[in-house]
């Protein structure tokens, strides 16, 4: 490494310390505000300054060695008792960290000549500095926060560059794809092996009558001993072929253990916890509050939930200018306050949670809560439509350009906070929601994925293209057939037990699709996201898995599409935005709905399937398969209502899972086995028990054909049922 390299080298070193050493700056500066006196954190401070002082010089950095040097002065003098720190020296304290995170941010970008900087007129500031008589700040004017603890040096922690966890996560998604076609392999050996047992039986059926005949015929007797040969290299076959088959089995399963650890151990290496979001609030209250002269108090939970890195900066985004709207907005002034007898101090709370699959962070404020009237009225003012409702009147807010202040000042009034907001969450594919109490308060409401490596997903096919939808945002999975779609306020809408939910075909939302009339019944995803709900109709239900969601490159975006995800397959998904997709379809008009087919005479009736599963989305993914490939479709949620369907309407073939209440798959089997009316119905198991015994256990009890649900495709299930009810090929 030459000089230049190393330079360059401990300069990036040293912009990252000092981002961390100013973040410990402005938490023991907002604890200290309160208590001025307290020596603790004076020492606290005074290390900081000597410790950036000494890492400036190092990294050859001047203007920030000299303000540090000036910094050591001041605290000093307050350490030492000779001096008290008044409000004018905690206005250039927390300049200085202001202009020294300025400084990182240049140096970050290379630009190495800080003297026209805010940092430079900040040093002359504290060069100059007379001694302070002030008393400590009153408590009228600070406000308590709960300021992260500092971090100390030596924590047993390496700073890795955030590309490189990028490159690794994507070699890991690609070592899950890979895992996928050989977790297939086991079954494929096991079918091998199957035909080859079943040769070599056929063989030695064969054989002992060739064998008696070769003899009474006078033939060669090495001929016969071909044929006793050929029986044992079949046998042998046979043999090696089962071994092969559970050693495959056997690898896979290991595959499976190490990549699912690899997998999570490098999505934790790119989670990090919530409070880490939170660090700038503290100073944010701070500042806002002084300005305004307002006292808030502000308080913060669920700092230790992780989220992934990405989710974490959208999150940063969003709740940092809700807070700023909390303070500027919501909490009241002193006076107003006691005169609707609340305390002179108001209260913003940020917290977080983990729910399920999806983290919910809530920002709220004890304040006056949200004035619709004034936002019907600033509609008003710019000749806009005013909603009647509510709810959407509140979208008119986070669309951005409406505004309560009636003048903008530096921190609001241009009625972009809430747009800012609704954009960095729907780019972390998370929805907001707010609900609020006239003079009590308002509260946000932010949902979002942990992470937005992986997801879980439902994969459907739209016009040529495949699109995949988390799960998170899946209500349920409905067939709907073309008669029960209703048409209310000049669009189709579906009826469920709450109320109407407009239908759309996704179609219209991705173009240049165009949506295939519905002459049969149709595969339904009915999405929530921010409190509100739509029915968006597909042409097929293909299947729910997890996936590895892959950024789309720039220049590549896509209305409603955050990301793409490539299958084991090799085929590619566009990973839709649910609350982009749900926005939308609820603005669009009549021309979203679905278009009806004529109808078309029926030809020879399908065979009837039964469909045993107690969970619904799989229940309702075989339907929808099925039925789009014309089969009439009956379902029980479990062995024993599936038993009792069967023997009141009957069907061609059975498709069942195997762990189900009341009555399990192998159950059932060997239930239909024991009926004389039954004995000889195809049953096909899709199961996720994939062990050999399993499959053994599944053929055993009658089984006419196992399909294992992590290599699941749609096309095996058709191909299968075809076979067993002796139909061709569509």
């Amino acid at each position: 490494m030459n000089k230049d390299q190393l330079a360059a080298r401990l300069l990036a070193t040293f912009a990252a310390e000092l981002d961390e050493q100013v973040r410990a700056m402005n938490a023991e500066l907002l604890a200290l505000e309160g208590a001025p006196a307290d020596t603790e954190r004076l020492r606290s401070l005074f290390r900081v300054a000597h410790t950036l002082k000494g890492a400036a010089r190092a990294a050859g950095v001047p203007l920030v060695e000299e303000a540090c040097h000036a910094l050591e002065t001041l605290l000093a003098e307050a350490r030492d008792g000779k001096r008290l720190l008044g409000p004018e020296d905690f206005a250039s304290l927390f300049a200085a960290a202001d202009a020294l995170s300025d400084a990182g941010k240049q140096l970050r970008a290379g630009r190495r000549d800080l003297s026209g900087s805010p940092l430079a007129a900040l040093h002359a500031r504290l060069q100059r500095h007379p001694p302070a008589t002030a008393a400590a700040v009153p408590p009228s004017a600070a406000a308590p926060v709960s300021a992260p603890p500092v971090r100390e040096g030596g924590d047993g922690q390496v700073r890795v560059d955030a590309q490189k966890l990028d490159a690794l996560l994507a070699a890991t998604g690609q070592l899950l794809l890979t895992r996928s076609p050989i977790a297939r392999r086991p079954a494929e050996l096991q079918e091998l092996h199957d035909a080859a047992a079943r040769a070599a039986a056929a063989w030695s059926r064969a054989g002992q009558r060739l064998r008696l005949a070769l003899e009474r015929s006078g033939a060669p007797a090495p001929l016969a001993q071909a044929v006793t040969a050929m029986e044992a290299d079949l046998r042998r076959l046979a043999r090696d072929a089962g071994r092969l088959a559970a050693g495959a089995a056997e690898d896979a399963r290991a595959l499976a253990l190490v990549s699912d650890e690899v997998a999570d151990r490098v999505r934790r290496l790119r989670m990090r916890p919530f409070a880490e979001a939170c660090e700038a609030l503290p100073r944010v209250v701070r500042d806002l509050a002084t300005a305004a002269g307002k006292e808030v108090a502000l308080e913060i939970g669920g700092g230790e939930v992780e989220l992934d890195r990405a989710v974490l900066d959208g999150v940063r985004e969003a709740v940092l200018q809700l807070v700023r709207n909390a303070v500027d907005h919501g909490i009241e002034a002193p006076a107003d306050r006691e005169r609707a007898g609340k305390p002179r101090r108001g209260t913003v709370r940020v917290a977080a949670a983990l729910a399920g699959d999806r983290v919910t962070v809530t920002v709220s404020d004890d304040g006056a809560g949200l004035d619709l009237g004034a936002v019907r009225a600033q509609l008003a003012r710019r000749g806009l439509t005013v909603p009647a409702g509510e709810r959407e009147l509140l979208q008119a807010l986070f669309a951005g350009g409406v505004s309560t202040r009636a003048q903008a000042t530096a921190i609001s009034g241009r009625g972009v906070g809430l747009n800012v907001v609704r954009a960095a969450v729907e780019r972390i594919r998370g929805s907001v929601d707010v609900a609020w109490a006239p003079g009590r308060g308002a509260t946000f409401t932010l949902e979002c994925p942990p992470t937005l490596a992986t997801i879980r997903a439902v994969l459907a096919t739209v016009g040529p293209h495949l699109v995949a939808v988390p799960v998170s945002h899946v209500e349920r999975l409905v067939r709907v057939r073309p008669e029960e779609i209703k048409h209310a306020e000049g669009r189709d809408v579906l009826v469920s037990s709450e109320a109407p939910v407009p239908l759309v075909a996704l179609a219209r939302l991705l173009p240049p699709l165009a949506a295939r009339p519905a002459s049969g019944p149709l595969a339904v995803l009915l999405l929530q996201a921010g409190g509100r709900r739509l029915a968006a109709a597909v042409d097929e239900l293909v299947a729910e898995q997890e996936i590895v969601l892959r950024p789309l490159e720039r220049g590549g975006r896509l209305p409603h599409v955050s990301g793409a995800a490539l299958l084991g397959t090799g085929q590619v998904a566009l990973v839709l935005n649910p609350a982009a997709i749900v926005a939308t379809g609820l603005g669009l008009g009549p021309e979203a709905g679905v278009a009806r087919a004529a109808a078309t005479p029926r030809g020879r009736p399908k065979p009837r399937v039964l469909v045993a599963d107690d969970s619904i989305t799989t229940r309702a993914l075989e339907q929808s398969i099925l039925e789009a490939a014309g089969y009439e479709v009956l379902t029980a949620v479990d062995g024993a209502e599936a038993w009792k369907t069967l023997q009141e309407h009957g069907c061609d073939v059975v498709v069942a899972d195997i762990e189900m209440p009341r009555m399990d798959g192998f159950a059932l089997c060997e239930a239909i086995r024991a009926s004389k009316r039954f004995k000889a119905l195809p049953v096909v198991l899709v199961t996720a028990l994939e062990t050999p015994e399993h499959r053994a256990r599944g053929l055993e009890v009658g089984a006419d054909a196992y399909l294992g649900k992590s290599s699941f495709d749609q096309q095996s299930l058709l191909d299968t049922i075809r076979q067993l009810v002796g139909e061709e090929a569509q």
